[in-house]
């Protein structure tokens, strides 16, 4: 039997997940069937499924990726950050959605599909508990050192961020020509005073203000 090359097995993997992605962004999450992830991906449907399971799974994949990325930057902003709130606000200003193929549209077509679809729901439902925990996890070391107001309770704090940003994902479909950088500064804005408490931020605000 030939031994399993772990690097060009993971590289294989990765191909077909961007195959993928541009299937979904251009066809939608049901509208992209395996035979067209296969074609684009240039494979075979056995040769799909030695590598993924069903479509499901490719979804659930995409999504740990895309929970992978959220962690290692909020890593590397708290270690370039002394400030662990202001790392924060970065992030959530980048996670909101800016522009078409945002990735808004599978959002939505994941929400939707989760009412019908058992797997897809657990994959909706575990992504939202995996990005709580990150999101409270980043103000409980904020807490730790004296960034976040000792009283927040972060998970309920973690929950009205991802509400948010989930917010921003509507609006950008909503309304295409909004002015992302005017309504992200104040979501950041508000989210600030939620997370470092309002009395904190008053002077700050009161010198952006006369900037």
């Amino acid at each position: 039997m030939r031994k399993l090359d772990p690097v060009r097995h993971e590289e294989k993997r990765q191909e077909i997940l961007a195959a993928a992605r541009r299937c979904f962004e251009r066809s939608g999450l049901k509208g992209a069937s395996i035979s067209d992830i296969c074609k684009e991906a240039g494979i075979s449907p056995g040769h799909l499924y030695y590598y993924f399971d069903s479509k499901d799974a490719i979804v659930a994949t995409m999504s740990e990726a895309w929970l992978g990325g959220v962690r290692s930057r909020f890593e590397q902003l708290s270690a370039k950050e002394s400030d662990v709130a202001t790392a924060l606000m970065t992030e959530i200003g980048r996670l909101a959605p800016s522009g078409p193929n945002s990735g808004s549209e599978l959002f939505f077509e994941m929400l939707s599909e989760s009412a019908r679809n058992p797997a897809m729901a657990e994959i909706v439902r575990a992504h939202s508990r995996s990005l709580r925990a990150i999101l409270a996890d980043v103000l409980s070391n904020g807490q730790r050192c004296g960034a976040v107001q000792p009283g927040l309770d972060v998970e309920a704090a973690a929950t009205v961020m991802i509400a948010m940003i989930d917010g921003m994902k509507a609006l950008s479909l909503r309304d295409p020509e909004l002015d992302r950088r005017v309504v992200v500064n104040l979501m950041q804005r508000i989210l600030e005073d939620v997370v470092r408490g309002a009395s904190g931020n008053a002077t700050e605000h009161s010198t952006d203000d006369a900037k």
